[in-house]
């Protein structure tokens, strides 16, 4: 049984997780060998074919750690009080929980870039705010039915941030992660993952909850901010 504590010890590479990948596979094939004959070969096929596409997509999308530096003035747990406020934001507009974690994904890697406000944001947590509050902002745009107005989410910094110095702030965003925002996610590997096992597995709605739930945990958990989604799925499940 993998587990986030383990995922914690030491970083998994990707011959690592094609390893637990396969072993997944062969487990799901003979706990139920005779349903894996019946099941279309392929609707399986797909499957695997847009798992490959996302562990393939999922390279452009990586992150690595930015509060190495001496100088920083931001740490984990400001990040991970962020984070909870993100949720909280999602929770109470009634937004989905998924737009946090690609919320918090821009974050990291538009933190991770050579950008000016990044570099301001390290040393600034004001200026980390900011940039919080304007990833929200694009992930709503981007993925939720209505787009979060841009003066309501300067309401939401209680006036400390205007509404010019977030749409500015998002165009820098987007230029800086080269417009890259609809990578995949560990909640979406999850999804793809447990769509193999056989349609007559009775625990396969409390995998799915549980699963979430551990993806949603990892989020605020900066520790595991540099490892691929595609291995924080694997942990979750």
């Amino acid at each position: 049984m993998v587990c986030m504590q383990d995922m914690k010890k030491e970083s998994c590479s990707q011959t690592t997780f094609d390893l637990l990948f396969y072993e997944m596979k062969q487990a799901m094939m003979n706990a139920h060998p005779q349903d894996n004959v019946t099941v279309g070969s392929m609707i399986q096929e797909d499957l695997y074919s847009v798992l490959a596409a996302m562990l393939r997509q999922e390279e452009e999308y990586e992150c690595h750690d930015y509060l190495e530096f001496d100088d920083t003035k931001i740490d984990e747990t400001c990040r991970t009080k962020m984070t909870e406020w993100v949720f909280q934001v999602v929770d109470c507009t009634r937004l989905q929980r998924e737009t946090a974690s690609v919320s918090m994904s821009y974050l990291d890697r538009f933190m991770c870039t050579s950008s000016p406000t990044a570099k301001k944001a390290r040393l600034d947590r004001k200026e980390y705010q900011l940039v919080v509050l304007t990833t929200l902002y694009i992930a709503t745009k981007i993925f939720e039915p209505f787009a979060m107005d841009a003066s309501l989410v300067s309401k939401l910094s209680r006036g400390v941030h205007s509404e010019e110095e977030i749409i500015a702030l998002e165009y820098e965003i987007l230029v800086a992660l080269q417009w890259k925002v609809n990578g995949p996610t560990p909640l979406q590997f999850v999804n793809y993952l447990l769509e193999l096992l056989s349609t007559s597995c009775q625990d396969k709605a409390l995998l799915y909850e549980h699963s979430h739930f551990q993806t949603e945990l990892s989020i605020g958990d900066y520790i595991l901010m540099p490892l691929r989604r595609s291995v924080i799925a694997v942990a979750a499940i």
